[in-house]
């Protein structure tokens, strides 16, 4: 059985593969987006914040070991702000917008984060494996940190007035939540075939992200009408 840090490595080493062929990753550079891409990119991820929570619960209720439900639910407290809705993670990424004067349209869902949304909650509700459900989460959790810190070196000198705090402190929580889900799927993978399982939801889950990269690359830098 591999130890807690080989399996961290592990998924660490896919993110990495992942992040290294990503035709989003290699055109975002600071040389490359102006502040209108950086506009349609924060109005694209707006879809996603706000289905964090959901997510979250769903695999929750998919969970079975205390433990686990617990370290998930802890998570889900934060998303919500610790039950102050004013300070909910999509609220404050709202407050970021609004700072940043970027004003959301009526219908502002594109149909790519509308499927990134409906393949991951479908996944999480339909797999047999609960260790495939930890590892769908545990993708979005891995990938987080360095995608986020890449996205945003880009974004803020565009929006150096806008409130900082959904990014600045997502880099820091989600270095904890990787550990906190790390030390679960470790947990999870003493059960016969569990590492695997937590392998293939992970894949799954990053195959997701992948498609919605990719499509928001031809989103942010279609030229408008």
């Amino acid at each position: 059985m591999l130890s807690e840090t080989q399996m961290r490595d592990t998924l660490n080493g896919l993110i990495e593969d992942l992040i290294q062929r990503s035709p989003f990753f290699r055109f975002w550079k600071a040389d490359q987006v102006t502040p209108s891409l950086s506009k349609k990119f924060l109005i694209s991820f707006d879809t996603l914040v706000k289905s964090f929570p959901a997510l979250i619960a769903a695999g929750i209720a998919r969970t079975t070991d205390e433990t686990t439900r617990t370290v998930l639910a802890v998570n889900l407290y934060q998303e919500c702000g610790e039950g102050d809705v004013t300070r909910t993670h999509h609220a404050i990424y709202r407050k970021f917008l609004a700072t940043a004067g970027i004003s959301l349209p009526t219908l502002n869902e594109s149909l790519f984060a509308e499927e990134w949304r409906i393949r991951l909650f479908e996944y999480i509700n339909e797999t047999e494996s609960i260790g495939a459900v930890l590892g769908a989460l545990a993708a979005g959790e891995f990938l987080a940190q360095p995608a986020l810190s890449r996205i945003y070196e880009v974004i803020e000198p565009h929006y150096r007035q806008a409130d900082q705090e959904y990014f600045t402190k997502h880099l820091v929580l989600e270095e904890e939540h990787v550990k906190e889900i790390t030390t679960i799927i470790a947990r999870e993978a003493q059960n016969e075939d569990g590492w695997q399982e937590v392998l293939e939801g992970f894949k799954y889950g990053l195959s997701v992200w992948e498609n919605y990269f990719d499509h928001l690359t031809n989103y942010v830098t279609a030229k408008q009408n």
